[in-house]
């Protein structure tokens, strides 16, 4: 469903976020309903015709949602004339990374060359950080690669592309692994903290100067008993895409919102 509380500050972002000058690094943290703050984001972008590239980490891109989007801007006449969900469909395109070795080498290589290629100048990000929490992954590799990543989206901006990041908050066993988290804010121009009010049913987005949130430090000091990592492995009734992972940004299926599996072509 569409957002329904707390509209006016997220109406609020969303419209910072598009707004001239294009070129901006900006970061949603917290609870799960980041990731559906950002696709309602990108719906938005979606509506005016501007396509978008998503890196999906976790496995939290929903078609359905985008599609619901639609239905709904059309029943509440929000727009003039009907949209057709495969309207925003065919304009949002989905790589998928189960390593950090294959997130580095979409956020890195493909992505920039996609956007070029599409002339496209917005990027949304999910879970960059996941695959890097994976302790198979040598510290000093991932903390190497986080660094190239970051200089890629430095080099983004310079190239007016805008960049949303949506991370689910995780506390990890290792101290270090944790510090990559106020690492990639620091990198940010915004960072904003999402959660949920009492009663789960509002949804609270609060900005924060970056890496100097009371979250960001606890992560960098933390050494409390590890959370489970959400993984595209753990999470696969969101989202049915290529099981390979092949780092490619490929257009939906518009039968991913008529009863399909979600897989994209």
């Amino acid at each position: 469903m569409l957002p329904s509380t707390n509209a006016l500050s997220y109406q609020t972002l969303v419209q910072e976020f598009k707004a001239s000058p294009p070129g901006k690094l900006y970061c949603l943290h917290g609870t799960k309903a980041v990731f559906r703050l950002s696709l309602y984001a990108a719906s938005h972008a979606l509506l005016n015709g501007v396509p978008i590239a998503l890196v999906d980490g976790t496995n939290r891109f929903d078609a359905y949602y985008i599609a619901e989007f639609a239905r709904q801007v059309t029943a509440q006449r929000i727009v003039s004339q009907n949209v057709p969900p495969e309207q925003l469909l065919k304009n949002i395109f989905v790589s998928r990374a189960f390593t950090c070795y294959q997130m580095e080498a979409a956020i890195t290589e493909r992505l920039p060359a996609f956007l070029k290629r599409s002339h496209t100048s917005v990027a949304i990000i999910f879970g960059l950080l996941d695959t890097f929490y994976d302790d198979q992954a040598p510290l000093f590799e991932v903390q190497a690669s986080l660094q190239r990543i970051l200089q890629s989206l430095r080099e983004r901006k310079k190239e007016h592309v805008s960049v949303l990041l949506a991370s689910h908050d995780t506390k990890l066993a290792s101290a270090e692994r944790n510090a990559l988290f106020p690492t990639l804010t620091k990198a940010m121009d915004r960072v904003f903290s999402v959660k949920d009010d009492n009663d789960g049913r509002r949804v609270i987005v609060q900005p924060e100067i970056p890496g100097t949130s009371q979250h960001t430090r606890k992560l960098a000091t933390a050494n409390s008993q590890r959370k489970e990592v959400h993984s595209g492995k753990n999470r696969s009734d969101i989202y049915h895409g290529h099981p390979a992972g092949n780092g490619k940004l490929d257009k939906i299926s518009t039968r991913s919102t008529q009863g399909g599996s979600g897989r994209v072509r």
